[in-house]
């Protein structure tokens, strides 16, 4: 199945949140965009007060990854947003940096059906410190959505 059809949208690049996005603009700052960085995404506690969980969502998160790209509706939405200092959040040159970048992380994860427990590594993303970044808080979305 084709999230991004799901959902109605040919980009889900933006489904994370401003941190993310100003975390990997400081990272694209001080020049760390391109380091390893390694996480892993668990839950803390069964949904529904369960005893277990099954793992699912993980063709939505592949279909995500696979994906990953910034449209140019999500550029035009970037550059409209403000800091408090009213001048734009992100200077043009990350916005390129963004559009450009291709997926490059490896991804490990636990088959779709499998049981499991709290804090148990579900997906393990290793790559690029802004890619991992930028997809912590989708693919939080796009699993905790499923569990």
């Amino acid at each position: 199945m084709n999230y991004r059809r799901m959902m109605n949208d040919d980009s889900l690049f933006l489904l994370t949140d401003l941190y993310e996005l100003t975390m990997a603009y400081g990272y694209w700052q001080s020049g760390m965009a391109e380091k390893e960085a390694v996480f892993n995404l668990f839950f803390r506690q069964h949904p529904f007060k369960g005893g277990f969980t099954i793992a699912c969502g993980l063709e939505y998160a592949i279909d995500f990854m696979e994906n990953f790209k910034l449209s140019t509706s999500d550029v035009e939405y970037l550059r409209t947003l403000k800091g408090n200092d009213n001048k734009r959040l992100f200077e043009e040159g990350f916005l390129e940096y963004l559009q450009t970048m291709t997926f490059e992380c490896d991804v490990d994860a636990i088959p779709e059906g499998t049981i499991v427990f709290p804090h148990e590594p579900l997906i393990r993303i290793k790559g690029p410190l802004i890619q991992a970044q930028i997809l912590e808080s989708a693919l939080l979305n796009i699993i905790n959505s499923q569990v």
